[in-house]
């Protein structure tokens, strides 16, 4: 059975909406940043909370701290692909325009060196969420424009960037061999958790959407490398994502 199970959904109105319950959080919505980060790994909110300016509410738990006027970042809101999907609706609802993953990947690709940015182009649709938004045969893709503005920032920092297409899925104990093998010959560069939902949301919502990635790890079926060693992490690809998405906006 495809997802989702009632196919003609796409233009159907929904029960409720992001912005009300973005709403309920206060007196209206609030003013949030135009652009957003969202992270996922502890030592990346922990940087964060660290130079944040103040925070604001918005859905229960979630936060948007400010980086600046123009850039906010929420963290702390678990892994995958609904949870992501959700808070991106939230930002959305509330006022963001981009919304921006910061987060760690696996890489399928053993030429590109562990300290180096990863920059999808698209992503490989296998998880469910991105089915609710959009129907099976339309791609996913990350706005042109803005992954140009965050290659020129990172690469200014001597981050060295590589793009191509991510696979999301959220069956995290079954990527198999044989799919690992077949997307890794595909030139696919990276897998996650999380990018095809997001990126279903910003198309859905009119929002653009990018995503960046540190190689957490190296999956090859011959020689599994867990937690490799680098010597950039996701703080340091913080300041130039910030950078990118200020200039964009602005």
């Amino acid at each position: 059975m495809p997802i989702p199970n009632f196919g003609d959904k796409y233009d159907a109105e929904a029960l409720f909406s992001p912005d009300e319950a973005v709403a309920e959080q206060g007196d209206g919505l609030p003013d949030v940043p135009p652009a957003v980060v969202l992270g996922f790994q502890d030592v990346l909110h922990e940087e964060v909370l660290d130079r944040a300016e103040g925070s604001i509410p918005l859905v229960r738990s979630q936060e948007i701290h400010l980086l600046d006027d123009d850039v906010g970042f929420v963290g702390n809101f678990g892994y995958g692909a609904p949870m992501t999907a959700t808070v991106t609706e939230n930002v959305i609802a509330a006022g963001s325009e981009v919304v921006c993953i910061l987060g760690g990947c696996g890489c399928l690709q053993t030429s590109i060196p562990p300290n180096d940015a990863i920059l999808p182009t698209q992503s490989i649709r296998d998880e469910g969420v991105s089915y609710h938004y959009l129907p099976p045969e339309e791609e996913v893709r990350t706005t042109p424009e803005l992954v140009d503005a965050l290659d020129d920032s990172l690469s200014e920092t001597g981050v060295e960037t590589h793009r191509g297409p991510t696979w999301t899925t959220s069956a995290m104990y079954r990527e198999t061999i044989p799919e690992i093998e077949r997307y890794a010959e595909e030139g696919v560069v990276s897998l996650c958790m999380e990018t095809a939902a997001m990126l279903a949301v910003a198309e859905y919502r009119g929002a653009d959407g990018a995503v960046v990635h540190e190689i957490g790890d190296h999956l090859t079926p011959d020689e599994w490398e867990s937690g490799v060693e680098r010597k950039q992490n996701l703080t340091e690809f913080l300041d130039p994502t910030v950078a990118a998405l200020r200039e964009y906006v602005s």
